[in-house]
């Protein structure tokens, strides 16, 4: 039964991720591109009680990294990790800054510049070379947002240490290095970095990994 609603899961977050991609073609076919920020502002408030749905759900930069990840690990095609120099902290701000002040420039000055279209394939192309934890954690100004929000979060995945055989499947799935090890060589889950995926629920072999309370 278990096993069921994991399968169930992991086709309903397709299906999701599918028709937000879709409808996210259509708002750019019609020129209405800027109306995205309405589901955007819709992950932001979702977030600040039940983690990043809208990153594995929703985001159409996502979506499109999926089938890159899965032809990469058909072939053992391996991606290169994220530098160490982007990992310092002043980096993605700075980005997440340089963003909202080209975004505010451009209707400011009234120039034609898509730049959610722009910087979806910005995340495509990076993702052909890097992990996508360079984009998810460091790069994406979406990220960076999230990653403030979901903070006070009372809801998300978590893994219990009594249940826990320390195997390591949950951190070698995570799309985001967002498990770490404990002392005690448990796997915990950041919720702030955690994309709610469910790819970690859906490895554990004893069920150690739920939706709950944080």
């Amino acid at each position: 039964m278990a096993s069921t609603m994991k399968i169930n899961k992991d086709k309903l977050r397709i299906v999701t991720e599918v028709l937000f991609l879709i409808l996210f073609f259509f708002l750019f076919r019609n020129n209405s591109l800027q109306r995205w920020i309405i589901f955007f502002g819709a992950g932001i408030i979702i977030s600040v009680f039940t983690g990043r749905f809208y990153c594995a759900w929703a985001c159409p930069i996502g979506t499109m990294m999926r089938p890159i990840s899965w032809l990469y690990k058909k072939l053992q095609i391996k991606r290169l990790k994220p530098p160490s120099f982007m990992k310092k902290s002043w980096i993605k701000w700075g980005l997440l800054m340089l963003f909202i002040v080209v975004m505010i420039g451009t209707k400011v000055l009234k120039i034609k510049f898509n730049l959610l279209l722009y910087l979806t394939l910005l995340g495509v192309l990076i993702s052909l070379l890097f992990e996508e934890e360079l984009w998810h954690k460091y790069i994406c100004p979406y990220g960076t947002l999230f990653s403030v929000f979901t903070r006070p979060a009372k809801y998300g995945l978590k893994i219990i240490e009594e249940k826990c055989i320390s195997c390591g499947k949950c951190e070698k799935v995570c799309l985001n290095n967002s498990i770490s090890i404990l002392a005690n060589k448990k796997r915990k889950i950041s919720n702030k970095d955690c994309l709610l995926c469910f790819k970690c629920q859906e490895v554990c072999s004893v069920e150690a990994i739920s939706f709950a309370k944080v």
